[in-house]
């Protein structure tokens, strides 16, 4: 039993790594594109 809890444990870990590195990598992008849309709509830049 103290190895299955040992393994939700790291399981647990990793994954709140993972999500913190992601919401890191990932939330700047998203204000990013979000600006330059946002300008992009607001000078109405045509192709």
């Amino acid at each position: 039993m103290k190895f299955i809890g040992f393994l939700t444990f790291v399981f647990v870990f990793l994954m709140a790594f993972w999500c913190i590195i992601f919401l890191a990598s990932v939330i700047p992008y998203f204000i990013y594109v979000w600006l330059r849309e946002g300008k992009l709509d607001n000078d109405q830049i045509a192709p």
